[in-house]
């Protein structure tokens, strides 16, 4: 799995929820939910000016439509560094919209709306939206609400969750991966990376 280099970050960013269920239309219409909702996002990087750097985007980017590639989820001005950097899956095989964690600070409150991942017990991360205000109790534990897309594998007890710092993982979508070359020495990216479980 790939990332860019820690300097480059997106100054624009399109997230999307792909949703696997739909409604039915009939005589009324019937909403099914199925397993295997998930994210993708379109960003795009400011002009890169940096010939080094942009060549290396550009390469990484390439690769990255076989191998995948990881990128911070976009936050912008909000803050959720208060919910600490010690949070783990609080016991394995947890199924359905609520995942237990410890590691919270006692008393932090996990806001709706907060992005977070969850990094498998092979590294791969998995992208959630908090689903309402959650308080760590006096232990740091907490029962996050995962119910935009559900859980979509049962963790192992222990692997991290990243709530200062989610990530989105996948891979790069479409059948091609294009770059603005212009004669100002100005690269200009854009791609969309679609979570791939």
């Amino acid at each position: 799995m790939l990332q860019l280099p820690e300097n480059i970050a997106p100054n624009g960013a399109t997230p999307a929820l792909v949703d696997r269920g739909g409604v039915v239309r009939g005589a009324s219409a019937l909403r099914i939910n199925r397993l295997g909702s998930h994210y993708r996002i379109a960003m795009t990087l400011p002009p890169l000016d940096d010939e080094a750097g942009a060549r290396i985007v550009v390469s990484r980017l390439i690769r990255a439509k076989r191998e995948g590639l990881r990128v911070r989820y976009p936050l912008l001005s909000v803050d959720q560094s208060a919910c600490g950097t010690s949070v783990v899956v609080d016991g394995a095989g947890q199924v359905g919209g609520v995942l237990r964690v410890r590691g919270l600070p006692a008393g932090a409150v996990v806001r709706e709306g907060y992005w977070l991942s969850v990094e498998s017990s092979s590294g791969q991360h998995y992208l959630h939206n908090h689903g309402g205000d959650v308080v760590a109790d006096g232990s740091g534990r907490a029962a996050l609400l995962v119910g935009d897309t559900m859980l979509r594998r049962a963790f192992a007890d222990g692997v991290k969750v990243h709530l200062v710092a989610p990530m989105i993982e996948g891979l790069i979508d479409g059948n091609e991966q294009s770059w603005g070359l212009s004669v100002d020495h100005n690269t200009a990216i854009e791609f969309t990376i679609e979570e791939a479980a």
